[in-house]
């Protein structure tokens, strides 16, 4: 689970989803991206056949009807829900505990060969490796799941061969891969994203990195902006991956990089088809069923 979250009333509405057990990772992910602030399956995912149903309870701050009906359309279209079966209604629930028990469960994380993710809260320390401090607030991006993970691994490995002097974050979330990239050397980077809650955690984990200066931060949409840039991190789901192709394309420089999250494996070959021509993949990376693609002009 790669975001949790605190609710100073102490209420949450939990939502009930029938998924193929083998599928309960990647929808757990799905719904986090969407706005949950964690996921639980009932029972034990080791017991049973991994092609058995589990019901996977989803807890968000708030969570309208045709909000819940857009993310089971997109959970249906990706076969991440028993066909037969809807979710369960919206269930108003008052805090168990969480507000302080998830701070627990966010340990420092060793990620590729230089980074060392850690919340405010600790101290931890790892010769050779660069410490990102990320309190995770309500936005996406701890590194804990795996399309965080194979972005910021991309972002390594290129900043290790090349210097890129702009870049760019799109629905920067938490804005780990922004403070990434400023860290790794990148000169200017720009985060956005039209969630202005997701853009208030990015700017207070900016500030804890001390990169107050170092990264602007907008809600402009993508397809306003008018700059070309030589590096784009791009770390959504595969439909606005697809929907924004034209404008991520046209927006990288001559010779630029562009990496892509969030798209599932088998939606990864839909996704390339919409951004080649005019890019072509350089590098592809895959983690329990999330593909990570590093894409070049």
């Amino acid at each position: 689970m790669d975001h949790v979250g605190t609710h100073t009333d102490g209420h949450y509405v939990r939502v009930g989803f029938h998924t193929p057990a083998a599928m309960a990772d990647e929808a757990a992910g799905l719904l986090v991206a969407h706005g949950a602030l964690g996921c639980a399956v009932d029972g034990d995912l080791r017991i049973g056949p991994r092609r058995a149903a589990v019901r996977l309870n989803a807890y968000f701050r708030r969570l309208s009807a045709s909000e819940l009906r857009s993310i089971q359309r997109t959970m249906l279209a990706a076969g991440m829900l028993a066909r037969s079966a809807r979710a369960q209604p919206r269930e108003q629930i008052v805090d168990p505990g969480w507000a302080t028990a998830w701070k627990e469960r966010f340990q420092p994380l060793k990620i590729g060969r230089r980074l060392l993710i850690i919340p405010p809260w600790s101290a931890a320390r790892a010769n050779g490796r660069m410490r990102i401090i990320i309190n995770p607030g309500q936005a996406f991006g701890t590194g804990h799941h795996p399309t965080t993970r194979g972005a910021l691994r991309a972002i390594e490995d290129l900043c290790a061969s090349r210097r890129f002097s702009r870049a760019l974050d799109v629905g920067t979330g938490s804005g780990i891969l922004a403070i990434t990239m400023r860290l790794m050397g990148v000169r200017r980077v720009t985060a956005i994203d039209l969630d202005r809650a997701a853009l208030e955690n990015a700017r207070e984990n900016i500030a804890l990195n001390s990169l107050d200066r170092a990264i602007r931060i907008s809600t402009v949409a993508v397809d306003r902006l008018r700059q070309r840039f030589d590096l784009i991190t791009a770390n959504i789901l595969s439909s606005p991956l697809m929907a924004m192709a034209d404008v991520l394309a046209r927006s990288l420089g001559e010779g630029g990089r562009l990496v892509l999250g969030g798209i599932l494996d088998r939606e990864a070959r839909d996704v390339l088809r919409r951004y080649h021509p005019p890019l072509r993949c350089v590098q592809t990376s895959r983690e329990r069923g999330w593909t990570t693609m590093v894409l070049a002009r």
